[in-house]
Parts: structure tokens; C-alpha cells; sequence
């Protein structure tokens, strides 16, 4: 999540290299582009594969943040009308059919003030109002929200479509990782600005494809650890399958979004997946990046070369209900 000293560091990162431009774009207005990047994405793939996720959501089109995420004295105008905002509104969405801007205040979410949610676990109130905006199932009908704009509070209804339940956002580090944890994914500023939109859609693919197969229940279930002892014994085994699992169901969720599913071998023979692969060799969990391609390859030739319709990839789905051994 977007917390206050990480951005204030990627403030000051962003500051340097702003000198040079004439008009340069402000740091966060960077990282709304990344995020503006990453929505549009998560709009296609979560609903185009709504119906391999056993948790839905509304789709809604818009993209939220809280005050509490950013440094204090930072970003005072962006929430002029209330502490949760629209940060941004996906053109075509049924946000934008609606007539939400950015910049409207989130006062109340159906029956729920706003006020009344309290974050947990140090986490921003923007987290907790994406929490309760999951709860509104999608096709019980319209969802309504209360918005604050100039001052003024008005009700808004907007017939959002239905995705897979999870919560997809930049992370304020300038680093090439991303992570999912089961309710969500974050791909971290540094390497959102330098994927391209196909490699973007192969990082998120995978990190979904974790949310699906529902990782991490199952790890947690089988008393896999991560860190240290994660690299050794059958904690490595474990860990290393679901980075296999989530590789071969990715080009699955890429094709049901209209994508071709050969950007994902050409990801990790590309320059990129090298370089993030860098930091990850001491780690025994991942196959190396060409490993990866070959077998995304045979998974492409094996399940998809003939398909014409959406994909359900049951050989994978069925997993789910399989304890680890």
C-alpha cells in the first residue's frame, strides 16, 4: 500500500530527476500515470476471468486513495472535498457513465459512512473502503455512493460490472518487484515505469493467476513459511510449485483478456525479467527467467493452441482443492 515515507522518498527521487524537464510532471502525478496504467489493465483481466475466481467484486471503474497514504503537506489540494478521494476514473467505466470525476469525496458507500470505517493493522482508510465496496455483490443491482464535490454532498448510482475480488495498486518503492498476497497486488513503482503495457499485463497476469489458485490459503494450510526456511526442504518444493502453477495459469488469464498469450515467454527472455531475476538468485523458489519461458511455451501448446473460446483451465482450477503434499 501507498505509505506516507515511501512516497516521500520517491518525492525526492522524482525531484532530481524533474530538473532537467521544463515542465515537469509532479511525483505524484507520476504515480497516478503508473496507476492509471495498471487500472486499466486490472479492468480487462479481472473481468474477463471473473468466472475462474471463486470471490467476486464490483468493478467500478474508479480508483481510490486516502490522505493517510501520502506525507504530510504533500497532496492537501487532491483532497479538498474529504480525506478518500477519487484518484482517477477509467474512460468508458461505469464510473465515468455514472458522471464521477476526480477528485469527488467518498462520503458514504450504500448505507456505510465513510466516517464510520476504521483501518486495521496500520493499514490506509482507502484499504477498509475497498473492503467495503467488495461487499456490494455484483448484479444485486445498482451500487449507490454518497460523494462530496465543491463542498456540496449528492448520491450517485452506477451499475458496475463483476470482476475477480482483488485489490490491484502501485506500490511507492523504486524497485523491480511485485506480490500478492492473496487480496492484493502490488507491482512497485519502479518497475511499473519501466514495463511496457505487455509486460505490465504478464506481471499482472502471474500475480492474479496466485489470487486464483488461491496460494496463499493453501500454503498457509500446508504450514509453508516464506524467508530463510522457505528456501530449504519442502517449504523450497512448495514455494517453488506455485511460481510453476502461477506461470502456466497466467497465459490463460491473458488470453481470456484478449491478450496474446506469447507475451508472457517473451517477457521472460526479455531484458526485464533478467533484470528482476537479478535479485532473485540466491533463491532456489524461482526457475531461472528462460526456464520459465519454456514452460509457459509447452503450457500455450499443450491447453492453447487451438482454442477459440475463453479459456477454463480446469487441469490448473482443480488444484485448489488438492492439500500440498
Amino acid at each position: 500500500m501507498k505509505r506516507s515515507l515511501p512516497l516521500a522518498l520517491v518525492l525526492q527521487a522524482m525531484a532530481l530527476t524533474q530538473q532537467a524537464h521544463a515542465e515537469p510532471a509532479t511525483a505524484v502525478d507520476q504515480l497516478l500515470e503508473q496507476d492509471h496504467r495498471l487500472a486499466s489493465l486490472a479492468q480487462g483481466m479481472l473481468g474477463a476471468n471473473a468466472r475462474l475466481c471463486r470471490q467476486a467484486m464490483p468493478l467500478t471503474g474508479f480508483v481510490l486513495h486516502s490522505r493517510d497514504q501520502y506525507a504530510a503537506g504533500t497532496v492537501e489540494a487532491l483532497f479538498a472535498n474529504g480525506p478518500l478521494t477519487i484518484a482517477l476514473i477509467l474512460p468508458g467505466s461505469p464510473a465515468e457513465r455514472a458522471g464521477l470525476r476526480q477528485g469527488d469525496a467518498l462520503a458514504a458507500i450504500g448505507e456505510r459512512r465513510t466516517a464510520t470505517l476504521r483501518p486495521e493493522g496500520g493499514a490506509p482508510l482507502r484499504d477498509t473502503a475497498m473492503d467495503a465496496l467488495a461487499e456490494h455483490w455484483p448484479g444485486s443491482g445498482p451500487l449507490v455512493l454518497s460523494i462530496v464535490r465543491d463542498g456540496t454532498e449528492r448520491q450517485v448510482s452506477l451499475q458496475p460490472d463483476a470482476g475477480c475480488r482483488a485489490l490491484v495498486e502501485i506500490r511507492t518503492r523504486n524497485s523491480l518487484a511485485a506480490r500478492s498476497d492473496g487480496r492484493v497486488i502490488q507491482l512497485d513503482w519502479g518497475l511499473a515505469s519501466t514495463a511496457t503495457d505487455d509486460e505490465m499485463a504478464v506481471i499482472l497476469a502471474h500475480e492474479l493467476a496466485h489470487l486464483v489458485l488461491e496460494h496463499r490459503r493453501r500454503l498457509s494450510e500446508a504450514g509453508v513459511v516464506k524467508g530463510f526456511f522457505g528456501e530449504l526442504g519442502r517449504n523450497q518444493r512448495l514455494n517453488r510449485q506455485v511460481e510453476v502453477e502461477a506461470d502456466r495459469l497466467s497465459v490463460h488469464l491473458l488470453a481470456n483478456a484478449g491478450l496474446d498469450p506469447r507475451i508472457a515467454p517473451a517477457f521472460w527472455r526479455g531484458a526485464l525479467a533478467r533484470r528482476a531475476a537479478g535479485g532473485l538468485r540466491i533463491s532456489a523458489t524461482y526457475p531461472s527467467p528462460e526456464a520459465r519461458a519454456v514452460l509457459i511455451e509447452r503450457e500455450i501448446a499443450d491447453y492453447l493452441g487451438e482454442v477459440t473460446a475463453p479459456s477454463t483451465p480446469w487441469h490448473l482450477l482443480a488444484r485448489r482443492d488438492r492439500p500440498f503434499d
